[in-house]
């Protein structure tokens, strides 16, 4: 993405589904049955895209609802746009005391999925769409309830009649999740306790300096999946294990597949044949990321330029040798970690989660997109749509 597109989600709440179908046919008690649907926490769209989302943002426009049998197989199916009109279908959903019926279904229904801002991704309950697809604010929401309850006989308001109604209870979320990094900034004046493996052993150098500074010329998200797929699996994951060739011309190339993942896994703002400067704390804003979780911790890469560290010393210049400072370019974030001796895992990255972060960097000597620089500590949980505070710290063993 170009500096010139933010992309800042809004992650909301919807919460409790209920469902049922429109015939005004009447139903005997061990006959069809009926399904109630409620959909709460409903908002209009975020204001505008340079917002920083926060877990009370809320975007959903539209919804989709499918009615299966236990195989997946859809039995009725409904989509119920955002409307202000009283006694609509979306008012129906959104007001508890309603609910939008489903009436006369087949009594082989037993399960209910619902897909908010499903767009083209979904076609005949399943699901296909590509991460370029998933930007923005209105992104793809999911959930399902197989276990649906008979709730009390008819007749049920509103539009009472025979039989009995079910309801299906659905929480959907939705199926990325978003990295937000709401500032860069270079720590002036520090030191860290640096450790190397060196011929089988361990040894650490005291690294400390009284002055650093510097550009940010880009910031690259890698190791991600790009296809999502439901039923199945996540699909065409991108990594690039070095920035040759593939940071060129604003542009941020993958070879296989061939792609040009910039509009929605890079920011940089390349103009006249060169790369200008990014902001490091934009107002009010932030570099964000949807991605969709997965079996891969996604990384980031930090391009850096005019480094200027004065005064950087080392105890052990075979462990850390300040002469190579300068040549460095990049700081590259790849460890996670939740508290200082427990290091998060692919799995521990979730749906509608919210992952913010302020980048301190240190002086480091890496100048490739392979080296390990920060560890992160994740904590703060905001539900209904987790909202969790990255804060990051450097990896000092090599």
């Amino acid at each position: 993405m170009k500096i010139s597109k933010y992309f800042l989600i809004a992650l909301a709440s919807l919460g409790l589904f209920a469902c049922s179908n429109d015939n005004e046919t009447e139903i005997v008690d061990n006959g069809p049955k009926s399904i109630s649907v409620t959909l709460a926490g409903a908002t209009p769209k975020a204001t505008g895209p340079t917002e920083i989302i926060t877990a009370d943002t809320k975007d959903v426009n539209s919804v989709l609802i499918n009615l299966t049998d236990a195989s997946g197989t859809v039995i009725a199916t409904k989509s119920v746009t955002k409307s202000t009109d009283t006694d609509s279908d979306w008012d129906k959903l959104v007001t508890p005391s309603k609910g939008l019926k489903f009436i006369n279904v087949p009594q082989a229904v037993s399960k209910v999925y619902v897909y908010g801002n499903p767009g083209s991704a979904v076609t005949n309950n399943v699901v296909n769409t590509t991460l370029a697809d998933q930007q923005g604010s209105a992104v793809l929401y999911y959930g399902m309830d197989d276990d649906l309850t008979p709730v009390v006989p008819e007749p049920v308001n509103p539009d009472p009649t025979g039989g009995n109604t079910y309801t299906a209870n659905v929480s959907i979320a939705p199926i990325v999740a978003r990295i937000q990094i709401k500032s860069v900034s270079f720590k002036n004046t520090g030191s860290f306790v640096f450790t190397r493996e060196i011929n089988g052993a361990n040894r650490s150098a005291n690294v400390t300096w009284d002055g650093f500074t510097a550009n940010l010329k880009g910031i690259y998200l890698n190791a991600f999946y790009n296809t999502y797929n439901l039923p199945g699996t996540l699909d065409n994951l991108l990594r690039n294990t070095t920035f040759e060739n593939h940071i060129q011309n604003g542009e941020w190339l993958f070879d296989t597949p061939a792609t040009n993942a910039s509009e929605y896994a890079s920011y940089s703002n390349y103009t006249g044949g060169a790369y200008a400067n990014l902001p490091l704390a934009p107002a009010n804003q932030a570099y964000a990321f949807n991605f969709f979780p997965g079996t891969e911790v996604p990384t980031l890469h930090l391009d850096l330029a005019n480094i200027d560290i004065t005064n950087l010393q080392s105890s052990d210049v075979e462990v850390f040798n300040p002469a190579l400072a300068g040549s460095e370019r990049f700081s590259n974030i790849i460890k996670y970690y939740r508290n200082t001796n427990e290091e998060m895992t692919a799995a521990d990255f979730k749906p509608g989660t919210l992952y913010n972060m302020d980048i301190e960097v240190i002086p480091l000597l890496d100048n490739d997109l392979g080296n390990i620089q920060y560890n992160v500590l994740v904590h703060v949980t905001i539900e209904p749509w987790a909202e969790e505070t990255i804060i990051p710290g450097f990896d000092l063993e090599q």
